[in-house]
């Protein structure tokens, strides 16, 4: 991920973004009575318009565009502007959006991830949803569905910002012909680092382009922090105040990732390949991933066998799970018809249609444990179940910089550089802009 903030863009962008929220107010519009007070849902004869500021892929689309198909069943004259984008870092979504608001072309719904939410809050984006929920029984009763940890994902200093939509969790893969054929069985599910090394040692054999690796590194962010949070490690500290990436135990989780690739050669370079491919091929007998893996499996490559595993611990059982969720925009004129909105987003008929898709975890035990979902793959419970032992994506507002130089340490360390050294360069460059950008 090449994405570099520069601080004098961030500047203007923020001038921009105070000027903007100054001069947008929650007068006018289809109202805002549940921002406060009584909520009362507008007339379903009512004629506006809203635009979503979302984000996913081809087929997540079609999710959103159903739910806003059921809400113009009740709200025929409101036209929805669905704004989609695949994200490739959350660096340029975040930014992305703060874009948009500072040119005048601001949203009435945001749909964000646990890497924006701080940023978001820190720059007032979301509106508190706290009255909302509270006078809306059909969504206490979807909130009691789901796992407290990711309501407490959206939540702060007592107040709800975005309703859940979906998760993902990293988890283990396996292939199971490969671990049969080496006579390896399955692991528990309490299985360690050391366990991990051995079997992937095992796994591992051959040379050259015939070689065969036990284990394949993902290259995105995302797939290190559970490595980091076994170890008791993360890239921020556990008030999101500051860096944390030359701690002790954040150097020595990378440490082991390093010497899996140069040291001890039971995982292939990262750069340059791709994880799931060489997974899909037999190339690797092991891989970490979230749910979409077990998707594009089932879909792609139906005969191959693969089981589904938690993560290998070293002082703690841990994994990360990363939720998007859906807010309303604090400068909205509609903020009342936004909520009808963000709450077919939300809904039980979108959990179900997560649970077909099978990209992502869908939010409610319902639909986690309905046929569609559990039938998928014998494993599918380990995908809901990761919520039980997982803490969110430690995204603190100084992300967009914080996450280019975590990337760039990485590229350096699995290129030969001393993992100490390249981790404490990223952590004094992210030092250097916190507080300043």
């Amino acid at each position: 991920m090449k994405f570099t903030r520069h601080r004098l863009a961030a500047t203007v962008i923020a001038a921009g973004l105070v000027a903007g929220l100054a001069g947008c107010g929650t007068s006018g519009g289809t109202g805002n009575t549940g921002t406060t007070g009584d909520y009362v849902a507008p007339e379903s004869d009512i004629t506006a318009s809203l635009t979503v500021s979302n984000w996913g892929n081809p087929g997540d689309e079609a999710l959103y565009n159903a739910a806003i198909e059921r809400f113009n069943e009740r709200y025929p004259n409101v036209t929805v502007t669905n704004n989609v984008t695949q994200v490739v870092n959350w660096s340029d979504y975040i930014n992305k959006i703060l874009t948009s608001i500072a040119s005048g072309d601001s949203p009435d719904i945001i749909n964000i991830a646990t890497e924006g939410v701080e940023f978001g809050l820190s720059k007032d984006l979301f509106l508190p949803l706290t009255n909302y929920i509270k006078q809306d029984d059909s969504v206490q009763a979807l909130i009691d569905d789901i796992d407290p940890t990711l309501i407490d994902g959206f939540t702060k200093d007592g107040d709800t910002y975005l309703l859940p939509n979906n998760w993902n969790a990293m988890v283990m893969y396996y292939n199971k012909a490969m671990f049969d054929a080496a006579g390896i069985d399955r692991p528990s599910d309490d299985w360690t680092w050391d366990d991990f090394h051995a079997i992937a040692e095992k796994l591992t054999s051959g040379s050259g382009s015939g070689k065969t690796y036990g284990f394949g590194l993902q290259t995105y962010t995302f797939a290190y922090y559970p490595w980091l949070y076994s170890n008791g490690g993360s890239i921020a500290t556990d008030d999101l105040s500051a860096p944390a990436l030359d701690s002790p135990e954040t150097i020595e989780a990378v440490q082991f990732l390093q010497d899996l690739v140069l040291k001890d050669g039971i995982a292939p370079d990262p750069a340059g390949t791709e994880a799931n491919q060489l997974f899909q091929a037999g190339k690797i007998a092991m891989t970490a991933a979230p749910a979409n893996l077990s998707a594009i499996l089932v879909q792609d490559v139906p005969d191959l066998e693969f089981g589904i595993l938690p993560m290998p611990q070293k002082k703690e059982k841990k994994t990360v799970f990363g939720a998007a969720g859906f807010s309303i925009y604090n400068g909205s004129q509609n903020q009342d018809l936004a909520w009808e909105l963000i709450k077919e987003f939300a809904s039980q008929d979108t959990q179900a249609g997560w649970a077909e898709l099978g990209t992502s975890n869908p939010t409610t035990r319902t639909a986690a444990t309905s046929d569609v979902f559990v039938d998928r793959h014998p494993d599918a419970s380990v995908l809901y179940d990761a919520i039980q032992y997982a803490e969110p994506v430690a995204a603190p507002t100084f992300f967009t910089t914080l996450e280019p130089a975590f990337q760039r340490a990485l590229q350096a360390i699995m290129a030969g550089g001393d993992v100490a050294d390249e981790l404490s360069k990223a952590q004094a460059e992210v030092e250097a802009t916190v507080g300043n950008g």
